[in-house]
């Protein structure tokens, strides 16, 4: 699909944001981030090609089979890009992948020395040792990069820096296992890192320079970090995915670990800090800042997208019985503050490809302060009642929640706290519907629902559709989507996501 030449600042880095391990060597990326500088959108002078750049399209490669297994377990890349010019001509350059480091490799710190890639850090920022196999301690790294975003600065100042300053913030989701094969999956606290890569403004090509390991410890470290997107504002919005469920904590094995490793007691992680949007800002000394935004709901955040306006959120929500959560904030380029809303789904017809209705209803407004103020000093149990099992109690409502049912109370006093730390199951109570994925496409937001059964008026019904919302709010199209559920690693199950071609 050919991605029509837009020389805005925000357009170059978008086309690149999702794949810093990629080379950006060659004629069309070397022009292309040679324009991101300064504030305006013209495209610099520095490089003068012969012909403009127009479009680029990229080939298909085929997968590998058991003919070559050796194929299979490496990683490669057959495709092609192609470049059409302003003249009329093309040149096809061949894609390979050229990594700035493997996980666990020992690379340049970007404050002096040399740090662990991927590296975990407790609290107090020390690394965390993998003491599971005896005579071979070491620092736990991760084996699954995640989110990633492309950022470039106006006025950097790393030293050492010989063509053009690019960062890239990378985040870790996990580590599979220690060293005894035993399965860490959540109960290492999420590194997120800043890169500081020197473009050759000649080639393009990226080379390392120097790593930074954002310190979490302000905002309680972080949980799981999935997908993430880059800010209209230049910011890397990163995500906690599968919040912990504050009901069963006492006995949940992985989120004592988790406490363990990042605090060194099993009892002091509080699970309300935890299923919220962190926000990383890149310094231009290449080092990062975090803060942690409470007020967009605890939800299992995963690639939220920030609308044109620079106030609408759209938030892909990864958990069995989600749902689809928009956020709107008070001022622009500031989510510390706003309203949280959940779409309500209506389904008037099952016939081809279906047919619904979408609402949002409203949960309530608040800043991310007073949210962190009410998780630093209430439990599950100050907020709401939740069984299992049908109470046989009228003041209960029964709610789908993780796969299962529950039937919830919220006390006296309690909705705001219910709404942003217990969203979940608040906004099934409030009537929200659940099961929606998204995607982004230009100027649109695409909400894929995946296979949502007995959640319509009491029946079983198959539920069906994707829809398109604009940074105005607006709604277009339908297109019928079906979700698969699989378990893996200890994960919930949660619907398979398919991209939109």
């Amino acid at each position: 699909m050919a991605e029509p030449f837009d020389p805005s600042r925000r357009k170059a880095l978008k086309l690149f944001a999702g794949v810093p391990m990629l080379p950006l060597g060659g004629f069309a990326t070397a022009s292309m981030l040679s324009a991101c500088g300064g504030g305006s959108n013209d495209v610099a002078s520095t490089v003068k090609p012969a012909a403009n750049f127009m479009s680029a399209a990229f080939s298909a490669m085929t997968a590998p089979t058991l003919t070559d297994p050796a194929a299979m377990a490496k990683t490669t890349v057959g495709s092609t890009l192609t470049v059409q010019l302003s003249d009329g001509s093309s040149r096809t350059f061949k894609l390979s992948y050229q990594p700035f480091f493997i996980t666990g490799d020992s690379v340049a710190n970007i404050q002096g020395g040399t740090i662990l890639a991927g590296g975990y850090f407790d609290i107090n920022n020390q690394p965390i040792i993998d003491k599971s196999v005896a005579g071979k301690e070491r620092q736990f790294y991760s084996d699954c990069p995640d989110g990633s975003s492309l950022i470039r600065l106006d006025n950097p100042t790393v030293k050492g820096i010989k063509g053009n300053a690019v960062f890239a913030v990378v985040q870790f989701e996990y580590a599979t296992r220690d060293q005894s094969l035993v399965s860490m999956y959540g109960q290492l606290p999420s590194p997120i890192a800043v890169l500081t890569l020197d473009q050759d403004p000649a080639t393009g090509k990226l080379t390392l320079v120097g790593y930074h390991n954002v310190d979490t410890s302000k905002v309680h470290g972080l949980w799981i970090t999935c997908g993430a997107s880059l800010s209209p504002w230049n910011t890397h919005l990163s995500s906690e995915e599968y919040e912990p469920d504050a009901t069963t904590i006492a006995t949940n094995s992985q989120f004592k670990g988790f406490s363990r490793n990042l605090f060194g007691s099993e009892t002091t992680a509080n699970p309300y800090h935890y299923g919220h949007l962190p926000e990383v800002t890149v310094n231009p000394d290449g080092t990062g800042s975090i803060k942690k935004h409470y007020c967009l709901g605890r939800i299992s955040h995963e690639l939220v997208q920030v609308m044109p306006d620079r106030r609408t959120v759209l938030m892909g929500d990864d958990a069995t019985n989600g749902g689809l959560f928009m956020f709107v904030a008070d001022r622009e380029a500031d989510l510390s503050a706003g309203t949280l809303y959940v779409a309500k789904w209506t389904q008037v017809s099952s016939s081809g490809a279906g047919a619904a209705t979408l609402s949002w209803i409203n949960l309530g407004h608040a800043t991310s302060a007073e949210i962190e103020s009410l998780a630093n000093t209430l439990t599950a149990s100050d907020i709401m009642d939740v069984a299992t099992t049908n109470p046989a109690d009228t003041s209960y409502t029964k709610i789908n929640f993780n796969g299962t049912f529950n039937w919830i109370r919220v006390k006296p006093g309690m909705t705001k706290a219910a709404t942003f730390l217990e969203t979940h199951r608040y906004a099934a109570l409030a009537g929200g519907q659940r099961g929606l994925h998204e995607a982004r496409r230009h100027d649109r937001q695409y909400q894929g629902q995946g296979a949502v059964f007995g959640h319509v008026a009491g029946r079983e019904v198959d539920g069906a559709g994707q829809r398109c919302v604009d940074g105005r709010g607006g709604r277009q199209g339908h297109q019928r989507r079906r979700g698969l559920r699989a378990q893996h690693e200890g994960r919930p199950a949660r619907p398979q996501r398919r991209r939109d071609q």
